[in-house]
């Protein structure tokens, strides 16, 4: 099935305290399956961590940037990523079911595919009742 996926991106890079009109939303087609025989996993974003390094990845050049993989810089128009919690709708990885609560590195966006289920793990409700 396809839809369109909504998600946050930066206009340009950014220097100084981001702005909202340094955001834009974004829709793309995306679809919600996977391709068979992949260890991709489609996670439904319920919420994700706007953290205080996300900032030095918005910026035009930051040394941390140079640092970490994770802390490269992000790209005006494509989908911001950072840590957040979802539901897996679609998997081709052993690992995660659909319905599965997952933790890991997701877009910014109201769907993400995990290539390969990089970053991304189970999560255990430890029989607390889970409302979203």
């Amino acid at each position: 099935m396809e839809v369109l996926n909504e998600y946050i991106a930066i206009r340009t890079p950014i220097d100084g305290a981001p702005q909202e009109s340094d955001f834009e939303l974004n829709t793309e087609k995306f679809l919600l399956s996977v391709e068979p025989g992949s260890n991709d996993v489609v996670v439904k974003t319920l919420c994700v961590s706007i953290d205080p390094y996300q900032i030095n990845r918005m910026k035009s050049y930051s040394s941390s940037q140079k640092a970490s993989i994770l802390a490269v810089g992000i790209v005006p128009g494509v989908a911001i990523d950072s840590y957040g919690v979802g539901r897996v709708v679609a998997s081709g990885h052993p690992n995660f079911d659909e319905d599965d609560l997952v933790a890991g590195r997701i877009s910014w966006g109201e769907y993400s595919i995990v290539k390969g289920a990089v970053m991304l793990n189970k999560l255990d409700p430890m029989g607390f009742h889970v409302w979203f």
